[in-house]
């Protein structure tokens, strides 16, 4: 696998284009994003902290839980600690849409919550 190191950039608002190996978190906004760890170049937003906790050491990144690129071709699966990422098995196509779909119905909860209108499915299951 490969090893790949992310730096944490705080920033007021996401970059339209974002480097590789820099994790960028807006705490205003409460998403993170980066470019996956694998070199694909899909772009991961997290939601922080919905399900995501995002924080810097010694300007390296660190991610909990794990991050699953579900909708990606790749189906990376990996943790990011202190900069270093930490590889894990890739998701079959059936849990990464399991993992969506519990993703978009923890989001449609919190709206409901919120009473906000749902903003739409992002991505379909």
């Amino acid at each position: 696998m490969l090893t790949v190191r992310f730096t944490y950039q705080a920033v007021e608002r996401l970059p339209k284009q974002i480097d590789y190996r820099v994790l960028y978190h807006s705490e205003e906004f409460e998403v993170a994003a980066l470019s996956c760890a694998c070199g694909c170049g899909q772009r991961v937003m997290l939601l922080v902290p919905d399900s995501h906790q995002v924080s810097s050491q010694d300007g390296m990144a660190t991610v909990r839980p794990s991050i699953s690129v579900c909708d990606a071709p790749c189906k990376s699966h990996y943790f990011i600690s202190a900069g270093q990422v930490e590889w894990l098995p890739a998701f079959s196509t059936a849990q990464a849409s399991n993992v969506m779909r519990m993703q978009i119905a923890r989001q449609e909860r919190r709206s409901a919550v919120k009473g906000e209108q749902p903003a739409g499915r992002m991505f379909k299951p």
